[in-house]
């Protein structure tokens, strides 16, 4: 005869945790001491790895998700309706903000079914979310769109993982491998929604029926679609009335709703964000981020000692050639070669070396024993460093003096004004191995990105560049500004350039289509006269501009309102045709 037990969420959990203390309590507690310490010298001697690679069994996993199963799928679905609606077609209008907005309510509702309270320390990442959601809002460059995308998706994981998870004991390589393991987790767990919809059902006795009966419809609707297209078919080609009022009506509910694309974009927007949001969540409550037992086992200090000095030789020599060379010009340039194109030359290469080296004094950090010889050469070597920043920069400033700013030419210097904060953090750690690395590089990389992003590095190379050259820019300097992003055209909407060498100027008819042709030289009967050099009118250039923009943002509205689009927007209105 079956034992009655009595009904509830957890007691089936609380029921094998009882089987197992009890089976515990019957073994002697020195004999599990014994087989434990045993387990324990079998597993580092035969193990091939560090002992920090071997990790603790994870916690147990967080039953939130399957105890709120409908909840979360509500929210879920909600979230994928506000996902499609705010992607639709658009990707950087004034939805980009508000599903930011969105997503970050989403991950407050999962704390607080949690309980878990929001750490103060923590409260930064939602800002650094938001102003980069506002930077995507207020700029139309796709370079920098793109990576305030990525930034907010990494700023959300690390606010998540910090609340969830006790992050106190991470290191810089921890914290990039557990954010990378959260990612990789998220895969498995695209089908949770799923499993936990499956379960929820099962457990729900009462509505066994109510699923019958919905299983019967649905398979009536399925042989019933058949049967409805044929018949309607068949009365189509019957009767030329029926066929108007009828044939037609499905004809355009099959063709424009059931494989129209529109369709499909928006479904594929509702699956990616209700998979995306719930996948997501649920990796955060599977509590199996890696515990390693041990430090890391460092190697032998003199390895990075011998190797270190040898590269340093090289470095010293090479700091003072810049030195003497470059920055007091105490020397000729080589033959054949102007101040510009020298200071040009091996500029890449030099950026290379100098993000080599931050990561070479990280490695020595993790993994060789703290020496004194060897933090003395790290601090040499990062002084080294310094100097090749500063002679990057450098060079950089004097090939802007003769050939003026680009949207490289300032990521260059913006990475280079990074790299310098980046490698205080890292001498602080060469001094104290217990300082928070990651925080202050995810700390320095967002501010300095924030900077960037919000400083709108397209209008700011045309503001320099026309600031410098202004009437005088030629026609080539035009074509760039004009091919950069719409954050260009306030500033070039200032700017009145004549008609240089084109038919306008000639005071003969000017078509649609001859007026966006730049590069032709008309005669005065309207026909292009090829005795006369093709030459570039910059006044057609700007108008062409502003003709594409005008088409570009005549749809606009409020799901779609971008402001850097309606200010080129305004813009190319008051000096279109002028």
């Amino acid at each position: 005869m079956m034992e009655n037990k009595p009904e509830g969420k957890d007691y089936e959990y609380k029921e094998t945790q009882e089987t197992v203390r009890d089976q515990a309590l019957r073994v002697p507690q020195e004999t599990v001491e014994q087989q434990r310490n045993t387990y324990e010298e079998e597993s580092v001697e035969q193990q091939p790895f560090p002992a920090a690679l071997v990790y603790e069994q994870p916690k147990p996993v967080n039953p939130v998700m399957k105890k709120n199963t409908p909840f979360f799928l509500g929210v879920a679905i909600l979230y994928s309706i506000c996902f499609a609606v705010a992607f639709y077609k658009n990707f950087i209008g004034i939805m980009f903000p508000l599903i930011t907005a969105a997503t970050l309510a989403v991950c407050g509702l999962f704390l607080k079914k949690n309980n878990i309270l929001w750490k103060k320390s923590n409260w930064w990442y939602l800002t650094g979310c938001m102003l980069l959601s506002m930077s995507t809002f207020f700029t139309t460059n796709v370079f920098v769109i793109f990576y305030n995308t990525v930034g907010i998706l990494l700023l959300i994981t690390v606010f998540m993982m910090r609340q969830v998870y006790d992050d106190k004991s991470w290191n810089f390589g921890r914290y990039l491998g557990n954010i990378l393991f959260l990612y990789l987790n998220m895969i498995p767990e695209l089908a949770s929604p799923i499993v936990h919809f499956a379960n929820f059902v099962k457990k729900r006795k009462t509505t066994k029926q109510k699923n019958k009966t919905a299983l019967y419809v649905f398979l009536g609707v399925l042989i019933g679609l058949p049967m409805l297209v044929t018949v309607i078919a068949l009365l189509s080609s019957a009767d030329q009335i029926f066929s108007r009022v009828v044939g037609r009506l499905f004809y355009q509910l099959w063709s424009q709703i059931v494989f129209s694309p529109n369709v499909f974009i928006v479904i594929l927007l509702l699956i990616l964000g209700f998979f995306g949001i719930y996948s997501f969540l649920s990796a955060l409550t599977l509590n199996n981020m890696p515990e390693w037992k041990a430090d890391w086992k460092r190697k032998n200090p003199i390895i990075a000692i011998t190797f270190l000095s040898m590269v340093l030789v090289v470095y010293l020599i090479f700091c003072g050639i810049q030195v003497i060379f470059l920055f007091t010009g105490g020397m000729l340039l080589p033959e054949g070669y102007t101040y510009a194109k020298y200071a040009h030359q091996g500029f890449f290469q030099l950026l290379f070396v100098c993000i080599f080296n931050l990561v070479l004094v990280l490695c020595c950090i993790t993994v060789f024993e703290r020496n004194r010889l060897l933090k003395w050469l790290l601090f040499l070597y990062s002084g080294c460093t310094y100097i090749m920043i500063a002679s990057s920069a450098y060079r950089m400033i004097l090939y802007i003096g003769t050939y003026h700013l680009s949207f490289l030419r300032i990521l260059v210097l913006w990475f280079l004004a990074m790299l310098v904060v980046l490698m205080a953090g890292v001498v602080i750690t060469v001094q104290n191995p217990q300082f928070g690395l990651f925080r202050y590089c995810m700390s320095t990389v967002t501010i300095f990105y924030l900077i960037f992003s919000l400083g709108r590095p397209d209008a700011l190379v045309a503001e320099y560049n026309m600031a410098k050259q202004k009437k005088e820019i030629s026609y080539e300097d035009l074509v760039y500004l004009a091919e950069l992003s719409m954050d260009t055209v306030p500033v070039l909407g200032r700017y009145d350039f004549p008609h240089d060498s084109c038919n306008r100027q000639m005071g003969t008819y000017v078509s649609e289509y001859d007026y966006y042709l730049p590069t032709a030289v008309w005669g005065y009967d309207g026909e292009r006269d090829k005795s006369v050099p093709v030459q570039s009118c910059r006044r057609c250039l700007l108008n062409k501009k502003f003709h594409e923009i005008l088409e570009r943002t005549e749809d606009m509205n409020f799901r779609t309102f971008h402001w850097a689009k309606y200010q080129a927007k305004r813009v190319a209105k008051e000096n279109f045709l002028r």
